[in-house]
């Protein structure tokens, strides 16, 4: 499942599902929310942390691996934190959340332009705004909840601490996304399409929006429940990212009409 981590498009605009940009958050079943603060949870994150670390996936420290946003004449692009006034840094996993970020939070005033860094580039910019007093920052906001989990920059000593971070931070959203997707699945399959359909779109605005299995199986419910847009804004995420295996598979349920939630 860590297959796609590392897959980019650059492309004008990332699609988005018009279901979740009016309702951004549905929340979760209770049953969901309750293994998501299991022990069995937090010893599959360690498990796939560890994975991410393993020389085998470990990227390179030259590698990029961070996304920061950049503001004209303004430089790195930061957010006031509510306490005290400080300043925080944004910085993204991936381009995508931070084309998401930019299109849910950062719609108006001056357009914000990515800085793409690796590990070895990012430790000696968290050097240089220290110099100007910017000390903490976030990774992987989402931009629809209004917590974020702050990160002494100070602790970001070395290259190798800063891909931990990553490491850590990555390992929490694939094991959400799978939790989220698990359940998804099981509520479609049990004929609980509406339920499936909410979680995924939960999974897709607060998790991920680059697991192919998300899309795929909003497509499934969209055909299920008769929802042309759905199924139209599914088919783009799936066409967007290059998910070719997943397109086809949609295909094939729509022209059958035979909902049969299998991975292609």
């Amino acid at each position: 499942m860590l297959k796609w981590l590392f897959r980019y498009k650059k492309t004008k605009e990332v699609p988005h599902y018009s279901a979740l940009k009016a309702t951004p958050t549905r929340g979760l079943p209770p049953e969901v929310r309750e293994n998501e603060e299991s022990q069995s949870f937090n010893a599959r994150r360690e498990a796939l942390e560890r994975a991410l670390l393993d020389p085998v996936q470990r990227p390179p420290i030259e590698a990029p691996l961070f996304t920061e946003l950049l503001a004209k004449e303004r430089g790195v692009v930061t957010l006031p934190l509510p306490n005290d006034g400080a300043q925080c840094v944004p910085v993204f996993s991936t381009m995508f959340r931070a084309a998401d970020y930019i299109r849910t939070l950062l719609n108006q005033g001056p357009r914000a332009h990515y800085l793409y860094s690796s590990a070895l580039q990012f430790v000696r910019m968290l050097r240089d705004l220290e110099e100007i007093g910017i000390e903490r920052l976030t990774l992987d906001r989402c931009p629809r909840c209004p917590s974020l989990i702050l990160i002494d920059s100070r602790s970001i000593k070395v290259p190798d601490d800063a891909v931990r971070v990553w490491a850590i931070i990555k390992s929490a959203e694939l094991a959400r996304a799978e939790l989220y997707f698990t359940h998804a699945m099981e509520s479609a399959r049990t004929g609980f399409l509406e339920l499936a359909r909410d979680v995924a779109l939960e999974a897709v605005g607060h998790v991920t929006m680059e697991d192919p299995r998300l899309h795929l199986l909003l497509g499934h419910v969209a055909i299920g429940l008769g929802d042309r847009r759905l199924l139209d804004e599914a088919k783009a995420f799936l066409d967007f990212f290059n998910f070719e295996q997943w397109r086809r598979k949609l295909g094939q349920v729509e022209e059958s009409g035979e909902l049969d939630f299998a991975d292609p």
